[in-house]
């Protein structure tokens, strides 16, 4: 597939996400087509359609909208944020046993209809689903990823960066492991432009060891938060995964957190899939990083594989 940006991106899924996905996808100007599917075709036209009224502002762009999966075959991109989306309260694991099933459907029509294009699992829970694909697709595994802990780390490195004063563009650090409750950040790695980030002021009167649970207690319930006063989490995640998405049709080697399969230096069991620093480029995840982790971190990512594993084995296909 291409690294341009006539590269056409389709997503699958005109729910509050998906639809949100498809505006910042021509917001940002990712791409010249976006084809947004829905089952229900109505759905599509709504979300299609107010999308489609943002172009006279924008550079041109064409946003179609469908109900037959074949209208994917020239894309080289697929978002996939189909089926139900967590409620207010309820864990992102609970979701497995009914999204598995739809996404092993999704795999089967995105084979025969796209079997070249990088596909972004967005839908919960990202890992085990992006799980489900890798473990079904005929696709090879690079071609396969989720949005994972891109959201996350993103959330971290703003506040962060606004805690001790610098552009958060200059920040380096990462959440990895599941998208959820069992997230954290790697702090041992943690950079700001090169430095380490405890060779900065935490604040007035705060340590470092108040500021990092400070800040990773932020980053795990801030879409809690959010969910509990809108009913969803939509305008983030959707600018997340529009970056994601530019950085594959752009040929852009952004590292980004995303669901993939365990780099072997992270002594997870083969076929792990865990959310881990890649560069995402043009042929999807090129290449899991391995991230320097104290032991105390290391535990933490055994731990989130575990939870993940749990709940793949408590509901088997």
């Amino acid at each position: 597939m291409g690294a341009a940006p006539s590269t056409a991106v389709g997503v699958l899924g005109a729910g509050h996400l998906g639809s949100a996905i498809a505006n910042a996808l021509v917001l940002r100007e990712v791409t010249r087509r976006v084809v947004l599917y829905d089952r229900v075709r109505a759905r599509a036209e709504g979300e299609g359609w107010d999308i489609a009224d943002a172009v006279s502002h924008l550079r041109e762009q064409d946003v179609r909208v469908t109900d037959d999966l074949r209208h994917l075959s020239e894309v080289g991109v697929v978002v996939v944020a189909v089926g139900p989306t967590v409620a207010t309260g309820q864990d992102r694991l609970e979701l497995f046993g009914v999204n598995a099933p739809i996404i092993k459907d999704v795999v089967a029509s995105l084979d025969a209809v796209a079997p070249e294009a990088v596909v972004v699992i967005v839908s919960n829970p990202v890992e085990l689903l992006t799980r489900v694909m890798l473990e079904h697709t005929h696709r090879p595994p690079n071609l396969v990823l989720g949005s994972g802990t891109v959201n996350d780390t993103a959330r971290l490195r703003y506040a962060l960066g606004r805690r001790i004063g610098v552009d958060h563009a200059n920040v380096h650090a990462y959440v990895i492991g599941e998208h959820g409750q069992s997230a954290f950040v790697v702090w041992s790695s943690a950079l700001i432009g090169g430095v380490p980030v405890t060779a900065f002021p935490a604040g007035p009167g705060i340590g470092w060891d108040e500021a990092k649970k400070d800040l990773e207690s932020f980053t795990h319930s801030r879409g809690a938060e959010i969910h509990r006063r809108k009913g969803h989490t939509s305008f983030g995640t959707a600018t997340a995964v529009a970056a994601l998405v530019q950085s594959v049709v752009r040929d852009e080697k952004h590292i980004l957190p995303v669901s993939c399969l365990a780099a072997s230096g992270y002594g997870l069991p083969p076929g792990t899939v865990v959310s881990l620093p890649c560069v995402v480029g043009a042929s999807g995840a090129e290449r899991c990083l391995v991230l320097p982790m104290d032991e105390s971190e290391s535990a933490r990512l055994n731990s989130s594989y575990a939870g993940l594993q749990a709940a793949y084995d408590h509901n088997p296909l």
